[in-house]
C-alpha cells in the first residue's frame, strides 16, 4: 500500500504524492460511479423497449393489459425516473469542475 504513494520512486513519500494519489482514487471512484449509473439507465431503457414489445405480442391479451394498466404505467414512470436522473445528473457533473476545493476557489473569479 504504501509503494503506491510512492509515485516517482525515490523511497521517499511526500505530501504532493499523497494528495495526488487521493485525487486519483477520487477520480477512478467518480468513473466507477458513473459506470454503473450509465448500465443501470440503459437497463432501464431496454427493459422499457422489451416490456413494450412484448405487450404487442400475440401472448397478452387485451384484457390482461387493461387489467395491469395502471401498474404498467407505474413501471414506465419508475423506468423514466432512472433514465431522466442519469442524464440530470451527467449534465450537472459536466458543468461542475474536478479537482479539490481550494484550487476551485482560486479559479472561480
Amino acid at each position: 500500500m504504501v509503494i503506491d504513494f510512492d509515485v516517482d520512486g525515490d523511497g521517499k513519500i511526500t505530501a504532493e504524492e499523497v494528495a495526488m494519489k487521493e485525487r486519483m482514487l477520487e477520480v477512478e471512484l467518480r468513473e466507477e460511479k458513473a459506470e454503473s449509473q450509465k448500465f443501470m439507465a440503459w437497463v432501464a431503457m431496454g427493459m422499457m423497449i422489451i416490456f413494450t414489445i412484448f405487450l404487442f405480442t400475440p401472448f397478452m391479451s387485451d384484457t390482461r393489459v387493461s387489467a395491469l394498466a395502471d401498474l404498467l404505467g407505474l413501471f414506465y414512470i419508475a423506468q423514466t425516473g432512472v433514465v431522466a436522473a442519469y442524464m440530470g445528473a451527467t449534465a450537472y457533473m459536466a458543468g461542475k469542475p474536478m479537482g479539490n476545493k481550494t484550487s476551485m476557489k482560486k479559479d472561480m473569479r
